[in-house]
């Protein structure tokens, strides 16, 4: 049985498509490495789905739906070790050690050096 493809909201898909143009174009990734915007544009619409990391479904018993409880989950276990750009997240975003994630759709490049920024500034709530 083949999973149906992930849908990315049309505002996060505006905002990632937006800063890949940007870059392609030479210019420089001006969207916030803050995580209140980093989980309404990339983490929500690309790991909370109903096929992964939802509250319905808690893949690996991890539900990313709600912000605060996301990055407590991300640094308690520790997927984020706060100011180490190797944390054992991009290791997963990048598909370095396991399968990527997420496993249907690859996170844009720009996404997942926007998570990394976060990390090395501190993965701040």
């Amino acid at each position: 049985m083949l999973d149906a493809p992930r849908v990315r909201s049309p505002r996060a898909l505006l905002l990632t498509c937006s800063a890949a143009l940007a870059l392609a174009c030479g210019g420089a990734d001006t969207r916030p490495a803050d995580w209140s915007y980093i989980h309404a544009a990339i983490v929500a619409p690309s790991c909370a789905t109903a096929s992964c990391h939802s509250a319905f479904v808690a893949a690996g018993g991890l539900a990313f739906n709600d912000a605060a409880e996301t990055r407590r989950l991300w640094v308690t276990r520790p997927y984020v070790t706060p100011g180490d750009p190797n944390s054992a997240l991009m290791a997963l975003l990048e598909g370095r050690e396991r399968d990527r994630m997420p496993p249907d759709a690859p996170l844009p490049k720009p996404d997942i050096e926007l998570i990394r920024r976060w990390i090395e500034e501190g993965a701040q709530p």
